[in-house]
């Protein structure tokens, strides 16, 4: 008697690797800075610290290798009594997963009350070498006297 076998023959796909994909680290996240001191009866101007505004970019999928480009796209927000408080003082290093080093110029009101606000918005474009996604997201700051 002779055995018959079944051949099955065909090819299956493989899953592709899943899309490039990145987020904020919110655990990490520290997008606000305040910088507070008594009312001096004059304006007082001052730098935000490096590493006081402080995000994490994760990002995942894709290729797996990733390089990292920050930006500051726009001051969206001068709350202060000229509306010209708030400028950008050092980009700083724009290259890692983390941005920490960008600073910021501001002021704080010469009596207590409202306090001044600048609002920046950021973007940080992660690209594994075929794809490109961008995550934007606001760092504050508060320039308060009291």
């Amino acid at each position: 008697m002779s055995e018959m076998y079944i051949v099955l023959a065909g090819c299956a796909q493989q899953g592709a690797g899943s899309p490039l994909a990145a987020s904020l680290d919110g655990a990490s996240l520290s997008d606000t800075a305040v910088e507070a001191g008594p009312a001096t009866s004059s304006v007082v101007t001052f730098t935000t610290a490096s590493g006081a505004l402080s995000a994490t970019v994760v990002a995942t999928g894709g290729s797996g290798s990733y390089t990292y480009s920050w930006s500051v796209l726009a001051k969206t927000l001068d709350d202060s009594d000229t509306g010209n408080r708030f400028s950008i003082n050092s980009t700083g290093t724009t290259t890692n997963a983390t941005y920490n080093t960008l600073t910021i110029d501001g002021a704080r009101p010469a009596s207590a009350g409202p306090p001044f606000v600048g609002e920046f918005l950021i973007r940080c474009a992660v690209n594994d070498g075929s794809s490109t996604v961008n995550v934007d997201f606001p760092f504050t700051i508060i320039g308060e006297s009291f």
